[in-house]
C-alpha cells in the first residue's frame, strides 16, 4: 500500500548533502553479449556525435549492462562513468507523471479534473476545460511553450501560464501537440498545492527515495553542481565540429529553479529502477507500492490513439506523461524505442540526447544517455542504430 499522505517530507538540502557526500558509486555491469553495444557507442565517438555515453538496462528486474563510454567532458581526459549523473531532459517527464499517479490513488486529484479546479487563475483566457491528462497528453493547447522557459522562478511562469491562452480554434483533447515544458509547469504546481508540500519534496519522498533512486536529482543548482564535482555529466552541441559544452544546459542557465519536465539529473541506472517498478506492477525492489497497479495501468495505455502530433509532423500515441511505440504508424517516428520493441513500450526520450522506456513483452528496462547533442535527424539515427544492438544482446542472453 501506499504510505498515507500526510504529507512528513524530508529537508530536501540536507538529503542532498547526503547524498553527495556518501559517494554513491557502483561497479559496472559488463558482459560480452554488450560488446558490440560498446564498440558501436565508441564509434559514434569517432564519429562527433558525442563525447560519451551511458548504458543501463535491466531484464525482469535484474542488471545485466550497466556502463559508460568516453569523455565527461570533450578532450578532458575525464572518463564519464555508469555513477555520472547525467542531465535527463524530458526522458524524466514520467517520474512527474507517476508523481501525479501518487496523488490519484490517494484522491487528493482526478486526472480527469480541469487544472482550475486546483489552479483557478489557469481558467484565464478559455483555459477552464483544460483537464490535468490534456496536459499530460499533449492535447491542451496551450500555445507559447517559451512562456515557461523565461523568468526569474517558477512563481512567475505559472502566473505567465496561467495568464495565457491556447491556440485559436483548438478543443482540448481532440487535437495533439507536443509542449516541451509549459505544460509541465503546470502539473509541478498542481503536484504542489495537492500535495501541501513542495515538488522537489514530494518527488524525493514518493518516488526517488523508495524506489532507491539514489543519484536522481530534480534539479541541479549551481551549488549542488560544484558539491558533485566530476560526476556531473556536461551537455555538448555536436552540430558543429568540434562541439562545445552546451551553454544553454548549464546549472547557471538550466538550474535557476526546477523544472517539472526538463531539468531532472541521473545516472541511467536510477531510471532503470524507475522502469523495473513500473514492470514490476507499480512496486519498487524494496517492496513498496509506489503507485497502484490501476493507476498505472492508465498512465502507460493509449489515451489516444492515431493522432497527428502537430509539433512533429507525425501520428504518436500517448498515455499519461508516457509515449507508446508508435512505429506502426510510421518508420519516422523520432524518440521511438527501437524497430525490435513491442508494440505496448512505454517510455520517454529527452531532447536530442536520451531514452527510458520499459518493454512488457521482454521484461526489459532501458535507459540510455548521451552527452551530444547532434540534431534530432542524428540523434534518430544514433539512438535506432544503438536500441537495434541492444536487443540483439538481450536475445542473446535469453
Amino acid at each position: 500500500m501506499n504510505r498515507c499522505l500526510g504529507w512528513t517530507t524530508t529537508g530536501l538540502g540536507q538529503y542532498h548533502d547526503d547524498v553527495i557526500n556518501s559517494d554513491q558509486i557502483s561497479d559496472p555491469v559488463f558482459t560480452a553479449a554488450f560488446e558490440p553495444v560498446k564498440d558501436l557507442l565508441e564509434q559514434q565517438i569517432q564519429d562527433g556525435l558525442h563525447p560519451g555515453a551511458q548504458l543501463s538496462v535491466a531484464i525482469d528486474g535484474e542488471l545485466v549492462a550497466d556502463f559508460a563510454v568516453g569523455e565527461r567532458v570533450v578532450d578532458s581526459g575525464v572518463a564519464l562513468t555508469n555513477n555520472s549523473v547525467m542531465p535527463l531532459f524530458s526522458s524524466a517527464k514520467p517520474i512527474t507523471a507517476v508523481a501525479l499517479g501518487v496523488l490519484a490513488d490517494s484522491g487528493r486529484l482526478n486526472f480527469d479534473d480541469p487544472v482550475a479546479t486546483h489552479i483557478p487563475e489557469f481558467a484565464a483566457n478559455g483555459k477552464s476545460s483544460i483537464q490535468i491528462k490534456h496536459l499530460m497528453n499533449h492535447t491542451s493547447g496551450l500555445a507559447d511553450d517559451a512562456l515557461a522557459d523565461g523568468g526569474n522562478n517558477r512563481q512567475e511562469v505559472i502566473s505567465r501560464l496561467s495568464g495565457s491562452a491556447t491556440i485559436e480554434g483548438w478543443v482540448s483533447g481532440e487535437r495533439s501537440a507536443y509542449i516541451p515544458t509549459a505544460g509541465w509547469h503546470v502539473l509541478g504546481e498542481i503536484i504542489e498545492r495537492a500535495s501541501g508540500s513542495s515538488y522537489e519534496s514530494f518527488v524525493q519522498d514518493f518516488i526517488l527515495n523508495p524506489i532507491g533512486m539514489n543519484s536522481t536529482f530534480s534539479n541541479v543548482d549551481p551549488n549542488t553542481a560544484e558539491t558533485l564535482g566530476e560526476r556531473l555529466g556536461v551537455m555538448h552541441d555536436s552540430r558543429r565540429q568540434p562541439m562545445t559544452v552546451s551553454a544553454a544546459y548549464t546549472p547557471e542557465r538550466l538550474g535557476r529553479f526546477v523544472r517539472p519536465g526538463s531539468s531532472f539529473h541521473g545516472p541511467a541506472q536510477d531510471m532503470v529502477k524507475f522502469y523495473s517498478m513500473l514492470l514490476n506492477d507499480g512496486v519498487a525492489l524494496t517492496g513498496e507500492q509506489i503507485i497502484a497497479e490501476g493507476t498505472l495501468t492508465t498512465l502507460i495505455t493509449r489515451q489516444h490513439e492515431g493522432l497527428l502530433d502537430e509539433t512533429f509532423g507525425v501520428v504518436m500515441d500517448r498515455g499519461l506523461g508516457f509515449f507508446i511505440d508508435s512505429q506502426r504508424h510510421s518508420p519516422a517516428v523520432p524518440y521511438g524505442y527501437g524497430t525490435p520493441a513491442s508494440a505496448v513500450t512505454f517510455g520517454h526520450g529527452g531532447k536530442e540526447s536520451s531514452t527510458g522506456f520499459a518493454d512488457p513483452e521482454r521484461g526489459l528496462a532501458v535507459s540510455l544517455v548521451f552527452n551530444g547533442m547532434p540534431g534530432e535527424p542524428k540523434h534518430d539515427r544514433r539512438l535506432k542504430q544503438v536500441l537495434a544492438v541492444v536487443y540483439e544482446a538481450v536475445d542473446s542472453l535469453e
